[in-house]
């Protein structure tokens, strides 16, 4: 490919070497500082990706790591095998949980980008997200099973043990889940979500919410769905409530986001419906036991001890 970092600017009409950086090509634009750097998405994912993010800005919310279209009017280039793409150059600082303003922008960026993220006319809209509690009835069957995994073994492993030990409790947890989540009109809202076009982001991570100059961007919106948006809400809580010391409640969480985008009276009997299920349990059983990850079990033997110990602060937090 001969020197890549003077060659990938010129697919998009710059003549300015660009500068690697962690495995990225910066270089300088019209428009600020893009990065180039290679993707294992599809064309069409890619496609998508930049059709939602040019209808976002038109809506009124540009503060996205939007991308950049080559020479060739693609949002993308090939360049022998490989795929790259250019996208906004960000250089803010990553969310801290434990920075009570870093925590206020992010909730206001994220209500902002979901009060402009519905009705967006795309030509391929992101998939329907399905209920909760179709995905919670297929985690817990999985949850069976690996059960059942665990107790066939000829020789428990200490995380088998730990499996067993706390199976039961875990399980109460998703039903009570299940059971506070039908008593609320999350059904009705997220019906008429999906028919209004309602995009959840979907992985509220710190990495996505970098913050520049005082403004909380939303990045990486690339496992999109169709949803009531209170998921994405109840998810940055449940990652607030584990990377945190805690000292923003709940009610306040939703306070500062309903000051910008305005949420349905029963809001908080769903977030805290979808707090209780044991999410993160399940996840780590799941990679355990289904080994289609490169966890060692060592490593998710130290996570699973994590996830207990948490479990009880966690329980406090959300008041169950």
């Amino acid at each position: 490919m001969g020197d890549i970092a003077a060659t990938l600017p010129t697919y998009y009409g710059l003549s300015n070497r660009a500068r690697k950086e962690r495995g990225n090509y910066i270089c300088k634009t019209g428009f600020g500082y893009g990065k180039i750097f290679r993707t294992n998405e599809s064309a069409a994912a890619i496609y998508q990706r930049y059709d939602m993010l040019e209808h976002l800005a038109s809506a009124g919310f540009d503060q996205t790591d939007r991308i950049f279209l080559s020479k060739q009017n693609t949002p993308y280039i090939n360049l022998g095998r490989e795929t790259y793409v250019m996208t906004r150059y960000i250089t803010g600082q990553e969310l801290d949980f434990d920075n009570i303003d870093h925590v206020t922008l992010a909730l206001k960026s994220l209500a902002n980008f979901h009060k402009h993220a519905r009705e967006l006319k795309l030509d391929h809209p992101p998939a329907q997200a399905p209920p909760l509690f179709d995905a919670w009835k297929k985690q817990e069957t999985q949850l069976e099973q690996a059960l059942k995994q665990a107790n066939r073994a000829s020789r428990l492993s200490d995380f088998d043990v730990l499996v067993i030990k706390n199976a039961s409790y875990y399980a109460e947890l998703a039903a009570a889940a299940g059971k506070a989540l039908k008593q609320t009109d999350y059904t009705k809202l997220q019906d008429q979500a999906i028919k209004k076009g309602c995009i959840c982001h979907n992985t509220m991570k710190e990495e996505n919410f970098p913050i520049m100059d005082g403004v909380c961007y939303i990045t990486r919106i690339t496992e999109p769905s169709l949803d009531l948006q209170l998921t994405d809400l109840a998810n940055f809580i449940r990652r607030y409530a584990r990377r945190s010391t805690r000292e923003i409640s709940i009610t306040e969480h939703i306070k500062i986001y309903n000051s910008i985008n305005t949420l349905p009276p029963t809001a908080e009997d769903i977030i805290r419906a979808q707090l209780i299920y044991p999410w993160q349990f399940i996840k780590v059983v799941k990679q355990y036991y289904n080994k289609k990850r490169g966890w060692t079990p060592i490593a998710l033997m130290s996570r699973m001890k994590s996830v207990l110990e948490e479990q009880v602060t966690f329980a406090e937090y959300i008041a169950f």
